[in-house]
């Protein structure tokens, strides 16, 4: 069932916006004078690669012209590109990422802040972080990966990393620009937009499309298995006359978009996969995941002095994700020990489960195929002030910054049918009976607030920071057995960058990192909690910059969050489970280089490696769980990209990229003895991509990509039940015209 965007929805958005909003700092009207112009446009985490260089942590920009390399629109693939950040695919697509940075958990990219231009983007981030909706990577200026003590300024997600995602900026001109290609898989996309400033207002309008029937086949079914995204993006801005002695900005930005993905839990048995990594089994022909969000902020941003500004921002987001899913077959659920591990492992009935599987028998059990309706949304409204002063102190420079936010989530779930009952009879599903749902809702409500002093002196930089969370939450208010729980957490932590020369600098960082547990924790429960250390040198001359970090971190008390695409060891697809504590150590290696410039051409050169190792070093509080010296579960010890190009003044591009990933442990089991490891481990993995572009005329190019080139297919996710692959070779072209 599809949630449909109504008028009143939207007006109660904006009146939840506007009530915000009469929090905000203000300023009387400008008088004529000096001043400088405010010139932020969304906040950015990193900035330029200048700025990137300065960071005590690390810091990696992908920005537009890498983002146009090769029209990625899955995150998946663009995020190959930072160091230290794992990805695993489960769709092909992109559809819900699983993100981890230095082996944090990468269940549903559960303990990453996650932003776009600077505002929380995850539905609920203190109530429910899983990334069942990820805001579209194609229609994307930037991306931001940051890592360090300078995370503390953002969170609520500090054990290990976040992530930035910037929207398309007002330009400074009226001007334009379309983007339309179609390739494989009957794949169509389109991006486009169009605005600029007009004296002290401006405005920029926004949408991208994107369809694709996917690279998967679905046994005796006419259905697809892709998705279809329609997306629309409206900023408006006004900003103080130029010459104004108080410099200040307005932005409101609008977003309304939704995604229909016919994405399945159920995977593959290993023999079928070998057969064909397409193919998709006719029982989740139904599986269908409907999701959109409505959302608005509005940002003031106030130049007192040079060096006095303060950023107020309120946000509200309105998200939904209506998932049909397949629950169980045959009375086996598909989950953990599924239809797919019984067929592996040989169970005696296993040639009647493949047949059913396959189709050619009928289900015998009363809950044949029975698919659950897991319908929720989730409101997510906050609050946030952002100072920044800047003074000198004798020899010493100071920039202080402080910034608090309040925050609120619902969450509901709105399903009035919980289960729907098939069977299959020759090959097909036939309706048997539906059973009523309960629903149910939860919320959690947040105060932070966070200061840091970047202090400067000569060559030297160092950043003191403090954070403190206050943190109030509740589930399944509904019931009885509501779970609630509040807890109180501050962090703190110090970086240091020294400028050794004009081309070298020494960073490090030390840093103690937080994760809220979520609402489904009980009373008592505390967050996930890391001691972080990192150290490392770059080196930037001309086009060539080299950044070689080493890092440490001690996850104490690691969460899991229990879910049905990924549960918990005792099988728990709810709530919130400890599972012991883990160290983590590894190396990040990220290089840009031009290798050769002259003769009117350049050939580029980057380069992103990780290596990590870890095991656990306290066992989990359940029996079935964690055992002190188990290994990390999905985390590759090798992931590598390496890009080469061709760039030539006549307009001609080329550029050619290579991808690894070790293959990697599903669970924190497969490394101890005895234990038969043949379905638990994930396969080693490269892969090629290549794009060509040529520019017609300087508004005007056209281009060519194939995403992985010579269709190597290995297995990268075996889970909720059974064997997932990579996609298959994607070949698509298009064209791009700036106005």
């Amino acid at each position: 069932m599809r949630r449909h965007c109504t008028s009143t929805t939207l007006s109660k958005l904006l009146s939840g916006v506007a009530t915000l909003a009469l929090g905000l700092s203000s300023a009387a009207v400008a008088e004529e004078g000096g001043g400088s112009a405010v010139q932020v446009d969304g906040v950015v985490v990193i900035g330029t690669l200048e700025e990137a260089r300065l960071s005590t942590g690390s810091a990696v920009v992908i920005g537009p012209e890498e983002l146009k390399t090769f029209e990625f629109a899955n995150i998946h693939s663009i995020l190959r590109s930072a160091p230290g950040v794992y990805v695993r695919e489960e769709d092909g697509l992109g559809t819900f990422p699983r993100i981890g940075i230095r082996a944090s958990s990468s269940g549903r990219s559960d303990r990453i802040s996650i932003m776009e231009d600077g505002i929380p983007a995850a539905m609920a981030p203190y109530a429910n972080t899983s990334a069942y909706y990820f805001p579209s990577a194609g229609r994307m200026s930037g991306v931001e990966v940051l890592k360090g003590p300078e995370i503390l300024r953002y969170g609520p997600q500090t054990t290990s990393g976040a992530i930035n995602l910037l929207s398309t900026r007002i330009p400074s001109e009226p001007s334009g620009f379309v983007n339309a290609e179609i390739g494989g898989w009957n794949t169509r996309r389109l991006h486009g937009w169009a605005g600029g400033m007009s004296g002290q207002v401006g405005a920029l309008i926004e949408t991208y499309q994107h369809r694709t029937d996917g690279f998967q086949n679905i046994d005796r079914s006419s259905r697809t298995a892709g998705n279809n995204v329609r997306e629309y993006m409206l900023k408006l801005r006004w900003r103080a006359p130029e010459g104004a002695v108080i410099q200040q900005q307005l932005d409101l930005k609008l977003f309304k978009g939704d995604n229909e993905a016919d994405v399945s839990y159920l995977g593959l048995t290993d023999a079928d996969f070998r057969r064909d990594p397409d193919r998709r089994y006719g029982l989740g022909e139904l599986e269908r995941m409907d999701q959109g969000r409505e959302a608005a902020s509005l940002q003031h941003q106030i130049q007192f002095t040079p060096g006095i500004s303060l950023i107020s921002t309120a946000y509200y987001t309105d998200t939904f994700r209506n998932y049909t899913r397949l629950n169980q077959i045959n009375g086996i659920a598909v989950s953990g020990t599924g239809i797919t591990a019984q067929i592996n492992n040989g169970a005696a009935n296993a040639a009647f489960l493949q047949g059913i599987l396959d189709g050619t028998q009928n289900t015998t059990h009363a809950n044949g195929v029975r698919y659950g309706n897991n319908f929720q949304t989730f409101i997510a409204k906050g609050l946030s002030f952002e100072g920044r002063a800047a003074f000198s102190t004798g020899g010493l420079e100071h920039e202080l910054l402080g910034g608090v936010r309040r925050h609120k989530d619902t969450t509901k779930n709105t399903a009035t049918i919980s289960n729907v009952i098939y069977n299959q009879v020759n090959g097909s599903l036939v309706f048997s009976r539906g059973d009523p749902g309960t629903p149910n809702r939860g919320y959690a409500r947040a105060t932070s607030f966070w200061i840091a002093d970047r202090v400067r002196i000569g060559g030297l930089t160092l950043l003191p920071l403090v954070r403190h969370e206050n943190v109030k939450t509740r589930a399944n208010v509904a019931l009885p057995t509501s779970a609630r729980n509040a807890l109180k957490k501050t962090t703190w932590g110090v970086g240091l960058n020294y400028q050794v020369s004009e081309d070298w600098t020494v960073l490090a960082g030390l840093h103690k990192g937080f994760a809220p547990p979520g609402s489904g924790a009980v009373e008592g429960s505390k967050g996930e909690e890391s001691t972080n250390l990192e150290g490392g040198l770059r080196f930037r001359r001309g086009g060539l910059g080299i950044d070689v970090i080493g890092f440490y971190t001690d996850y104490d008390n690691a969460l899991r969050n229990c879910l049905f695409a990924n549960p918990c060891a005792d099988g728990s697809v709810d709530g919130v489970q400890q599972d012991g504590a883990k160290e983590v150590y590894g190396l990040e290696v990220g290089v840009f280089a031009n290798l050769f410039e002259g003769e009117g051409f350049r050939v580029p050169l980057r380069l992103a490696y990780t290596y990590t190792d870890g095991e656990y070093t306290r066992a989990a509080d359940i029996a079935s769980g964690v055992r002190k010296g188990d290994v990390l579960d999905y985390t590759p010890k090798h992931i590598g990209r390496l890009e080469l190009g061709v760039d030539h003044d006549v307009g001609f591009k080329l550029n050619l990229a290579f991808n690894y990933s070790d293959g990697t442990c599903i669970n924190t089991t497969c490394g101890r003895a005895g234990v038969d490891t043949r379905f638990l481990k994930t396969q080693n993995l490269f892969t090629a991509d290549v794009s060509a572009s040529y520019a017609i005329t300087q508004s005007v190019d056209i281009y060519a990509r194939v995403e992985n080139l010579f269709d190597e297919r290995k297995i990268t996710h075996r889970g909720t039940d059974g064997a997932r692959g990579n996609p298959a070779r994607y070949v698509g072209g298009g064209v791009r015209v700036s106005f």
